[in-house]
């Protein structure tokens, strides 16, 4: 049974237990159907709160892709979006813009390019957060996360710096979000 009823159900004997030896049955009534009524819209919202999101660069399993070296920096458009609950990510620009105020995890996962040196950056609202950077050599893996605090519509996304490749076979390439909302 869901908690929110459980809590409902125990508040309700009390209140019924208290009219009895009270005689206020009417006020109380009258209680326990507004704790019904917040329950249930607590339990709705519940379903609504949901964010995150998974994308890679690449299509498909099969599909192989590199992405620059580009002249100026680039923002990343991560094409096939495994989960995106709540619509925040944009596979047509990159974007991914909270739905709701809350905690949100990003984690961002790099292979490489030919160009044999990688830097990214994740952007929020066009503020550098953290950023991931490999000079090893081509299809090197890097990878980093981070927690932060979202409003609604603060944007998110990947830029590539100049200069800079990037390699995705496979999705090892990825762009990932989730969020705890609470009420």
């Amino acid at each position: 049974m869901d908690s929110g009823w459980f809590l409902l159900l125990e508040l309700s004997a009390v209140v019924l237990l208290q009219a009895e030896l009270t005689g206020g049955q009417d006020d109380l009534r009258v209680l326990l159907q507004q704790l019904m009524v917040r329950v249930d819209r607590l339990e709705r919202d519940r379903g609504t709160a949901q964010v995150a999101f998974s994308a890679s660069l690449v299509n498909t399993s099969l599909e192989s892709r590199f992405q620059g070296p580009h002249d100026t920096d680039t923002r990343l458009v991560f094409e096939k979006v495994t989960t995106n609950i709540g619509n925040g990510y944009n596979a047509n620009t990159g974007i991914f813009s909270a739905p709701i105020d809350g905690l949100y995890y990003i984690h961002f996962t790099r292979m490489t390019g030919n160009s044999k040196s990688m830097h990214t950056a994740l952007m929020k609202n066009s503020e550098n957060m953290f950023a991931v950077q490999d000079t090893v050599g081509p299809h090197s893996s890097t990878s980093n996360g981070m927690t932060l605090v979202l409003e609604q519509d603060d944007r998110l996304w990947i830029t590539l710096l100049k200069n800079s490749s990037i390699f995705d076979q496979g999705r090892l390439s990825t762009f990932n979000g989730c969020a705890e909302i609470s009420g």
